[in-house]
């Protein structure tokens, strides 16, 4: 296929910055408005409608292009607050519109908009089949999941054809995109959404959860998980090689002389190579007038392979900004039980008389106590961590599920998270083993792993909670391509996930106890420390030597557990457990209690599994009259010794933004600004 020239994208925080960036060469600018867009930090940055119109004219004017951001996931109420600024979008015509929501997307088809949408990188697109599925919803580009290398990205282009951008320049995130939710839980304001606090950049100690001692690293390094920025300006014949359309530089936040000399040197770059492709060479000055204005130290991330230790600023100094620091997350007390936090006085009376308890193990063993213990359905496969035995093989998922049939249990095989490269082609052909084994379904938790579960026939799909739903137009979304049952956020705060849940056209499962995730990455923090090295390399596998945490500075450990792909989870300090608070979603409708146990002994989980089943059971009988024992709660914390309880982001998660009036407001001025000639 026959590519054009490269397209510079450049960043535009405001109007002296749009002239700059236009002035220097860029092809294109995205930029985003004060309320519906991922950089949302500063007040004095993005634009008014009006401005916008006028910025649209003033780029048109130049012959560059201008793609909008609306890129933030959405509640209901912020998506009908959306209605008349789609729809003056609509009007003065932008190139494109950057999209993060599923539901989004099916919003502006609804309205009749027939703009261009791009996928944001938040959409975490990493694979063949979610690229071919957002074809099918209409989306004319992706822009790729930051650690797609340009050899993969070669190989996307030519299976699908689609446009592809992907970032250069600029601020990375340690996580993979769309999957953090560190901030989210802790501190109420998601990356998801814009307001990340970036707890990845916290200083940290490796700590031996088995040895009890903080591990021997370079005094004055901590910053374990701090990335270095990106730099591919030496790499301009790759990148034109590589399938790109678009060359996307990132920094909205940044001032118009820094982003003018950045483009610059891009755009003399693209200049020269397109002058004479086969004698192109880096320019010295260029590059000596780039490296001298870097915000942090570069590298070239995963564009040829897994930079391991080479990607971390390790000793911090050259960070500009610490948005937040390490803070206690709150543990669940009895006083906190005793005094029914969840409980609000609101009527909830939408009770589903017989919940599912689910629970998701990690081996066969684990499995068969789960059964024992009550489980109405156990999930299987997907990620299981090194320090808990390994991975499950072909031949244990075909006798568990065989098991399952046999005793009347839903066995629904799970899938990873993140599915890239030769990883696609495992998961397609475990899929088609599954189909013919019978399972009760398939969980999948990104939109490829969806688009091949879609492909077999008689398949129930379950959606993770990672599919990030926080809307009715995510879920009619994901509906319509086939899936039963989705999983609430876990970042998102309680009142939310309940008005989703009465809602909702599908029934939602909550994650009610085990650690949760706060970041997956595919940096190795034990192979990059102990070993220098990367699953890229020759790696003699730390993972399998120890237990290891991340320890912050207020002294709460941080699990970080691997899987079978060499990805490292990063956990909460405290796992959630909803166990004596259960009577709250019980009566909200919540259909579903899933209990992630793959990092519990088996006593461990036929114990905890027991103590759900007889809760669940006891509120089933008579939800007015039931009152929590809170000798179960001294039981659990009996037995998990090791282990603190808190709420995830269930009490203090991510809300919606939109202050009373404010809806109103904005309504207001964007209908004055629609009439706009």
């Amino acid at each position: 296929m026959k590519q054009e020239k490269l397209e510079l994208l450049a960043p535009v925080g405001n109007w002296e910055v749009l002239e700059a960036v236009i002035d220097a060469g860029a092809d294109a600018v995205y930029l985003g408005s004060k309320k519906h867009n991922m950089r949302m930090f500063r007040r004095d940055l993005n634009f008014t409608p009006e401005e916008i119109n006028n910025a649209v004219k003033y780029a048109h004017a130049k012959g560059v292009k201008v793609y909008i951001t609306v890129n933030n996931l959405l509640f209901n109420e912020e998506m009908e607050d959306l209605n008349s600024y789609l729809l003056f979008l609509k009007k003065i015509r932008p190139d494109a519109l950057i999209v993060q929501d599923l539901g989004l997307i099916k919003y502006i088809k609804d309205l009749g908009i027939n703009l261009p949408l791009h996928a944001s990188v938040m959409m975490n697109i990493h694979n063949k089949p979610a690229i071919n599925l957002l074809k099918e919803l209409g989306v004319s580009r992706v822009i790729l999941s930051r650690e797609i290398s340009l050899e993969e990205t070669r190989d996307l282009y030519q299976a699908t054809g689609m446009e592809l951008e992907y970032f250069i320049h600029g601020d990375m995130c340690v996580c993979q995109s769309g999957q953090c939710y560190h901030s989210g839980m802790v501190f109420g304001e998601s990356s998801n959404r814009g307001r990340c606090k970036k707890p990845c950049r916290w200083s940290f100690d490796l700590w031996d959860r088995e040895k009890e001692r903080t591990l021997n690293l370079s005094a004055g390094k901590n910053y374990l998980l701090a990335v270095k920025d990106m730099c591919m300006l030496p790499f301009i014949p790759e990148m034109a090689d590589s399938g790109i359309c678009s060359l996307k530089i990132e920094g909205r936040m940044r001032t118009a002389d820094y982003l003018k000399k950045v483009v610059s040197v891009y755009r003399r770059a693209l200049d020269r190579y397109y002058q004479n492709p086969s004698s192109y060479t880096i320019n010295e000055n260029d590059w000596q007038e780039l490296y001298a204005q870097r915000i942090r130290d570069f590298s070239s991330m995963y564009a040829f392979k897994n930079p391991g230790s080479s990607s971390i600023g390790y000793s911090g100094e050259r960070e500009p900004r610490f948005f937040s620091f390490a803070i206690r997350e709150k543990e669940i007390k009895e006083e906190d039980i005793a005094g029914e936090i969840f409980e609000d006085g609101e009527e909830r009376n939408i009770r589903i008389d017989n919940p599912v308890l689910s629970v998701r193990v990690g081996n066969i063993r684990g499995m068969l106590e789960a059964i024992k213990g009550g489980a109405d359905r156990v999930y299987i496969g997907g990620e299981t961590f090194m320090s808990c035995g390994g991975k499950w093989s072909q031949a244990d998922l075909q006798y568990a599920l065989g098991y399952c049939q046999d005793k009347g249990i839903e066995g629904v095989v799970t899938t990873p998270r993140i599915t890239q490269g030769r990883q696609v082609d495992r998961v397609k052909e475990l899929l088609y083993l599954a189909a013919s084994w019978g399972p009760a379904g398939v969980m999948v938790g990104n939109l490829g792993t969806l688009q091949l579960a879609r492909q077999l026939k008689g398949l129930d799909i379950y959606g993770d909670a990672y599919l990030n739903v926080i809307n009715t137009n995510s879920v009619e979304q994901l509906k319509k391509l086939g899936v039963k049952q989705l999983t609430l956020q876990p970042e998102i705060y309680y009142k939310h996930s309940l008005e989703l849940t009465k809602k909702a056209s599908l029934p939602f499962e909550i994650i009610a106890h085990g650690p949760l995730t706060a970041m997956v990455m595919d940096h190795c923090v034990p192979a990059a420390l102990l070993h220098g090295s990367s699953w890229w390399e020759v790696c003699n596998f730390p993972c399998r030597e120890g237990k290891f945490s991340l320890m912050d500075e207020k002294g709460l450990e941080h699990p970080v557990e691997v899987d079978e792909d060499c990805r490292n989870h990063v956990f909460l300090a405290r796992e959630v457990a909803l166990l004596p608070f259960m009577k709250t979603f019980v009566q909200a409708g919540i259909a579903g209690f899933r209990l992630d146990l793959r990092t519990y002994n088996p006593e461990q989980i036929a114990f905890l599994t027991e103590l759900y089943r007889k809760n669940l059971t006891l509120i089933g009988k008579n939800p007015k009259e039931y009152s929590f024992d809170l000798a179960d709660w001294k039981k659990l914390k009996s037995l998990c010794r090791d282990v603190t309880f808190g709420w995830g982001g269930y009490l203090k998660g991510v809300k919606a933004k939109l202050a009373k009036g404010e809806k109103e407001n904005s309504s207001e001025k964007s209908s004055k600004l629609i009439r706009l000639k």
